[in-house]
Order: C-alpha cells, then sequence, then structure tokens
C-alpha cells in the first residue's frame, strides 16, 4: 500500500528513436515510440493515451466519462501527467493535474491480418489510493516485456478526488475504482489494435493496487473484461482496503471544513469542493496522526444503491450470495509486510518514545482499528501478544513492531481472501510467500543504508527495473538477476494458462498448486528454494483471526 511507486518516476527508460509505430484505435490515430527491454529486445511503445474524458469542472466526484474520438494523430510518445497527490513518507508537497486519465501500451509487435493475439496483463499501481502512478517512469515495461505479453499501466483518481463519499446521491464514491474499470473497457475494445487478445486479460497490482485488481471481482462494472487477478500484498479484506461503514461522513465534513465550505447538507457540500483547487482536496496533512504515518481518510466504500455503482455490496456478502466474477486468483504477501510503516521508528527514539506513551490511540490509527466497537481490547491483545506488555519500548522492539504491523495490515487480509476464495470460488486460487532478501529493498527509503528484512513492495523489484534510480545504490546481483526470470515467469505463466508453473524446467524447478484445504498450501519463492508449504505464520494468523474487529456504526448526527 504505501510502495513507493511514485518515487520511481525518474528511473531511465532506454528509448530508441526510429521509425515511430503507428496504431488506429476506435478514437484515433496514435504515433508511439520503441524502446529497448532488459535483455535488449526492441518493443512498441504508446504513453498517455487518454481513456476519459478530464475529470473536472461538473465531472469531479462524478464516473468517469469515456474519452471522445480525436482528429489528426495524437502524440503517444511521452508520458502523462500524474493525478493530484502527496506522497506522504517522504512529506513532499502536493503535485499533479486533474487532467490524468491515461494509459500506457507497451507490445512487442503490431498485428498483422493473420497475427496471433497475445495476453494482455493490465497493472494497478498502489499507494494507498493516495499517491502513485502508472507512468513509464515509475512501473517500466522492461522485464515483463521480454516474455510474450502486451502491458497497460494506468493512472486513476486519487485520494478525496477518487474516493470521496457522502453515502448518498451527492457523492457515491469509487471514482478511482470506476476510472480503473472505464480503462478495463478500453482495453476490451482497442487492444487487439496493439496484438492483445481482449478474451485473456489479467489484472494486477500492488498493495492499493492489488486490492483494487480484486475489487473487479465483485463490481457488475467489470463483468467479463478481465480473466484472471494477481493480488500483491493487498485484497479487499485487508483493514485498511475499506472505509468502514459511517465513516466516510466524517472525512468529507473535516475537508470540507478545512477549504472554507458549508456543511449543512451534503449537495451542497460537495457543490463547493467542486469548485476548490485540486491540490487543496488531496493535501492530506490535516489527517495526519505523525507525520511520518499514513492517513487514509478516503478509501472504497460500499455504495448507496445506484444504477452505477461499482460495489453494492461488501466483498463478503457477495462471495456468499454468489455475485462476483469467478476467476483464477493469486495472491501473496512479503516476508516482512509491516517493515516500511515501521521503519518510521527505526531511527527515531522520540518516536517510540511517543509510541509509548500515547500507544492506545496511536496504534488504532496507525493500524486504522479506531473504528471497532472495543479498541481497548484490540489495543491489549496486540500490546499482550506482540511487546510483551511493556509500556517503554525501546530499539529492540523493532522486529515485534514490523510483525504487529505486517499481521494486522497485511496477513489477516491475505489469510481472509484466500480463505474465502477456498470456501466460494469455482476457480483455482493460487498463494505465495515472498522471502527473498536482496542487498537493496524499499525500507531502504525510510531508513537509509540498512535491510531490516523483505519489505513491502519488495516483489515489485524482480517485476519491474524499479530501482535504476530510486536505490541508486543498488547493485543487481546475478541472484537478483535469476529471482526476475522466475518472478516474470510465474505472472505471465499465470497471464498466459491460469496456472503459473505450467511445466517445469531448468528455472522452474516446482510445481505451483492451488490452494486445496484449510492447510493454506502456499509456494515459497526464494532464489533457490521454490517448494510448496502448509500453514503460512499459523500462530500469528491465528492471534489476528480471533481479534474483535467488528467495525462501530457511526451517523451524521453524532459527528
Amino acid at each position: 500500500m504505501y510502495l513507493l511507486t511514485f518515487c520511481c518516476l525518474y528511473s531511465s527508460l532506454m528509448f530508441v528513436y526510429s521509425e515511430n509505430p503507428r496504431v488506429t484505435i476506435n478514437d484515433g490515430e496514435l504515433e508511439g515510440t520503441t524502446m529497448k527491454t532488459k535483455d535488449g529486445r526492441e518493443i512498441n511503445v504508446f504513453l498517455g493515451i487518454p481513456y476519459a474524458e478530464p475529470p473536472v469542472g461538473k465531472l469531479r466526484f462524478k464516473s468517469p466519462v469515456p474519452m471522445k474520438p480525436w482528429k489528426g494523430t495524437l502524440d503517444a510518445t511521452k508520458s502523462h501527467t500524474m493525478c493530484p497527490q502527496r506522497i506522504f513518507f517522504i512529506n513532499s508537497e502536493v503535485m499533479g493535474d486533474e487532467n490524468c486519465l491515461f494509459l500506457n501500451v507497451y507490445t512487442p509487435k503490431i498485428p498483422s491480418e493473420n497475427s496471433k493475439l497475445l495476453p494482455v496483463m493490465v497493472f494497478i499501481h498502489g499507494g494507498g489510493f493516495l499517491f502513485g502512478t502508472g507512468r513509464s517512469e515509475s512501473y517500466s515495461p522492461g522485464y515483463l516485456l521480454d516474455q510474450e505479453i502486451v502491458l497497460v499501466t494506468l493512472n486513476y483518481r486519487l485520494g478525496a478526488l477518487g474516493f470521496l463519499s457522502t453515502d448518498d446521491d451527492a457523492s457515491p464514491g469509487n471514482y478511482g475504482l470506476k476510472d480503473q474499470a472505464l480503462a478495463l473497457n478500453w482495453v476490451n475494445k482497442n487492444i487487439k489494435y496493439f496484438g492483445g487478445n481482449p478474451s485473456s486479460v489479467t489484472l494486477f497490482g500492488e498493495s492499493a493496487g492489488g486490492a483494487s485488481a480484486h475489487y473487479h471481482i465483485f463490481s457488475p462494472l467489470s463483468k467479463g473484461l478481465f480473466h484472471r487477478v494477481i493480488s500483491q500484498s493487498g485484497t479487499v479484506f485487508n483493514i485498511w482496503a475499506v472505509m468502514p461503514e459511517g465513516r466516510n461522513i466524517k472525512s468529507v465534513i473535516k475537508l470540507a471544513e478545512s477549504v472554507g465550505c458549508p456543511t449543512a447538507t451534503n449537495m451542497e457540500m460537495v457543490e463547493c469542493l467542486r469548485h476548490v483547487n485540486a491540490l487543496k482536496l488531496v493535501d492530506d496533512r490535516i489527517f495526519s496522526v505523525l507525520n511520518e504515518a499514513m492517513p487514509l481518510p478516503f478509501r472504497p466504500t460500499v455504495e448507496h444503491p445506484s444504477q452505477n455503482a461499482f460495489l453494492a455490496d461488501s466483498p463478503a456478502n457477495l462471495f456468499e450470495s454468489k455475485t462476483f466474477n469467478d476467476v483464477p486468483f493469486m495472491t501473496g504477501i512479503t516476508k516482512e509486510e509491516g517493515l516500511i510503516s515501521s521503519s518510521v521508528f527505526a531511527n527515531k527514539p522520540e518516536l517510540l518514545k511517543k509510541l509509548s506513551r500515547n500507544f492506545n490511540n496511536i496504534t488504532a490509527l496507525l493500524l486504522w482499528y479506531d473504528h471497532v466497537d472495543d479498541p481497548n481490547t484490540i489495543r491489549e491483545q496486540l500490546k499482550t501478544y506482540y511487546l510483551g506488555n511493556k509500556n517503554s519500548l525501546t530499539i529492540e522492539d523493532f522486529p515485534n513492531l514490523i510483525n504487529m504491523h505486517g499481521d494486522v495490515a497485511f496477513t489477516s487480509g491475505f489469510d481472509e481472501a484466500v480463505r474465502m476464495h477456498l470456501r466460494e470460488s469455482k476457480k483455482p486460487s493460487y498463494a505465495y510467500f515472498f522471502v527473498y532478501q536482496s542487498e537493496s529493498s524499499f525500507s531502504e527509503l525510510i531508513d537509509p543504508g540498512k535491510i531490516h528484512g523483505v519489505s513491502h513492495g519488495d516483489e515489485l523489484l524482480y517485476l519491474f527495473p524499479m530501482g535504476d534510480t530510486l536505490l541508486p545504490h543498488r547493485k543487481e546481483t546475478n541472484t537478483d538477476k535469476k529471482v526476475m526470470k522466475l518472478m516474470t515467469a510465474y505472472w505471465t505463466n499465470f497471464a498466459r494458462t491460469g496456472n503459473p508453473t505450467p511445466t517445469t524446467d531448468d528455472l522452474i524447478t516446482a510445481k505451483w498448486e492451488p490452494v486445496g484445504s484449510d492447510k493454506l498450501e502456499h509456494f515459497f519463492i526464494d532464489a533457490e528454494i521454490q517448494k510448496m508449504k502448509n500453514e503460512l505464520l499459523p500462530d500469528r494468523v491465528k492471534f489476528c483471526r480471533e481479534l474483535p474487529l467488528k467495525p462501530k456504526k457511526v451517523h451524521r448526527d453524532e459527528l
């Protein structure tokens, strides 16, 4: 969720300006460019393709509108703008432009009349629904396009602009997810012109992007537009992935008051917010607990009944009523999921002291369980289980803080998602545990020069060449290269066949079997060890399963 999609904005691409490729789609002609992959393969690149009208003015806080056709040739050789956002972990200023609903297409070849169409992979970036971008500088195709696939990356609205909801017709919410659904519609109609098969589309994403990909399984707006899903370190069942019932309006009122908008009625409040500068609306610092902690004031939500609802009921209810898009599913976590969020405490004794003094309130907000009926009981259980009920925390407690955050925020949601798919889905589900520890990690961005484990997001380093400038001191080892080959093979095999290991060979030496029982069979991914295991972190998972996380309802008149 925290993934540092955004810090990669300056990574290099190897563009090769030769005769530019051209493609004519339903909306008009595009002129792209070419680049070379990590292994030197020349591919066709089409950047900054608009898939929706700019969501500005009256279209702010509305479902996206498909892009109108254009005349002439659209320049698709340059990166597009990013959506308005602020990157919390570098305490950046807000940046971006509301006219941001663009996507990118990367293809090995422009098809001829009788060409065989290739599987399509559509990537959704993470960033806590607050920040991130699908720009090519962040998610280059340099690894994946050495495989026979077509890759699509995209932008979607973020923060208040993407997820503000009043739980009624004033602003139903889920605009960022609706953007993604419209992008999938675009893929369905146009990807054949790039050599992609619209009947073989795999959605994949990491963190909030993983949860987003998972959400499409439960949306009627996405039905028939995709055929497989990979959710990396994020599912709809993660505690941070959905806004608790009754909490939307609290965030909207706080935002409205901060920019001087009236709050007497929802309609009046939202209409005023339509006229506020977009960058003011995505500045989330008014919601901060600690400067280094990420608030999540705007998230996906169960919408009130309407014709264009993206999510009409909770995923659990939709599972049980068999009202979902049943497709093969793959999901997993890294070994130290809580590392990035916990790293803020690594070299800051004053923050550890602050956490010790106010463990109750800070932990509830940092782990997003402040909405439950009995947060005090949860706090006591967490403190006892992970910290031995200590009242004064030191740096020696850092590994336990990592486990606490990782388990509550990531492992428990992963566990629930796998078990729900096992029980309710007729399609295979595959689970993984990524444990490969390199000499580089995204945790270095929070605690420079130190590797504390396998961080949230570290698996992305082996799917996209993100670390080239994000981690400038990174030296890619031969083992790193092997893991990259493994990861791209697993992911693209799944996109082609619905099975990450349809065959074994010198590279892939073990079969990855689907989950088949409550033992939660999963694939252990390391450089030298590829094998199936049972019972992922059983004691910690059992503890989290028994936490009383029942939400407390809050109504507008209580605020």
